[in-house]
């Protein structure tokens, strides 16, 4: 079986080339770019080596790409996959850049050379074809002129490619509204609901989301948003850096690791350093609670599930939950919640009851 780079619980697990030459070329399925969207999440380092390799393929794209040899390409990447890795080491002493560049790991070298590789192949094939077909250079990607809706069903996630290039993943239940002329002058999106980003950096057009009352601004970086009505915006970064802005407040810079929120005065808050793994479960198609407030509680269900959470005692209304569920039915989740706030909980058609045992 082939290794998959998206398994959290393996961080030295080897990379599944083929499959991040594909998310990086935009030809990923929507559950593959979903599965490598998380991997680099949880894996910075390697994911500025792909965050640079995309800015390479970029280029190729813009350059010379139909005189590669798809062929020869293809024999040197089998050749370089299939190579002991003390060559490999040697190969990238032996031929040493021309600029200076950030020491990396014999692994991070091995991950540069066969995407390189990789990409050059798959630049090449699509050229090809459409010089053969006359196909168009980017059909996953969308186009300027008037804005655009996309939209996921309960339940649903989805990905799409941005006309510049990044890419999201919408969580279920959730609404994008993509700028007119997204990728020419502005690059700006709005967020109802959960994504996440993998951004393009570009200082001259800046990427920005609007989420409630939160912009959420680029400063180089993939980062998930959360904007459900009734609970403060929340903004996860995974690398880079995005400066977090609400109304008259200044707001934070928020760098990997950092989670920022934005509650219903506008006041903006940030956590450093805390673990992203909990707010990308849903990627996972899992949903991770700690000390969540019902508001947020509910706000998971309604998409996931369909369904209110309705709470008709004040004291329960502020507790908070701390509980994981991996695909589990409805039923079973809202056992677990009464259970965990000692309390009943009624089921009737979309809404979900909570009230207070009743005294015999």
């Amino acid at each position: 079986m082939k290794p998959n780079p998206s398994t959290p619980d393996q961080p030295d697990a080897p990379h599944d080339w083929e499959a991040i030459a594909r998310y990086l070329a935009g030809e990923s399925s929507p559950a593959e770019s979903e599965r490598i969207a998380l991997w680099l999440a949880e894996h910075p380092s390697d994911a500025n080596v792909v965050a640079a390799l995309d800015k390479a393929m970029a280029s190729l794209a813009l350059g010379e790409a139909a005189d590669v040899d798809v062929e020869s390409a293809l024999q040197r990447v089998v050749a370089r996959r299939d190579a002991p890795e003390s060559l490999i080491r040697r190969q990238s002493h032996r031929r040493r850049p021309s600029r200076r560049i950030p020491q990396t790991t014999t692994s991070s070298w091995r991950l540069v050379s066969l995407l390189a590789a990789a990409a050059v192949i798959l630049l090449a094939a699509r050229t090809v074809l459409q010089r053969n077909s006359g196909a168009n250079p980017s059909p996953a990607a969308i186009p300027g002129g008037g804005s655009r809706t996309f939209t996921t069903a309960v339940g649903k996630r989805d990905s799409l490619r941005l006309a510049d290039g990044g890419r999201v993943i919408l969580g279920p239940a959730s609404q994008l509204i993509v700028a007119a002329n997204y990728g020419q002058r502005v690059r700006e999106v709005e967020l109802h609901g959960e994504a996440y980003f993998d951004v393009v950096h570009d200082t001259t057009h800046p990427f920005v989301v609007h989420a409630g009352a939160a912009t959420i601004r680029d400063i180089g970086t993939t980062f998930a948003v959360r904007n459900d009505s009734g609970a403060p915006v929340q903004v996860v970064v995974t690398t880079g850096s995005v400066a977090l802005r609400s109304g008259s407040d200044s707001g934070a810079v928020l760098a990997a690791g950092d989670v920022g929120v934005v509650r219903a005065d506008g006041r903006v808050s940030a956590q450093h350093e805390s673990s992203t793994s909990p707010y990308l479960a849903w990627m996972r198609d899992s949903l991770v609670f700690r000390e969540a407030p019902i508001a947020e509680v509910s706000g998971d269900l309604r998409r996931w599930y369909g369904i209110v959470l309705r709470v008709d005692d004040s004291s329960l209304a502020r507790r908070h939950l701390t509980m994981t569920f991996a695909g589990d039915p409805l039923d079973r989740v809202l056992r677990v919640i009464g259970l965990e706030l000692g309390a009943d909980v009624e089921h009737r058609g979309d809404s979900a009851i909570i009230r207070r045992p009743r005294t015999q």
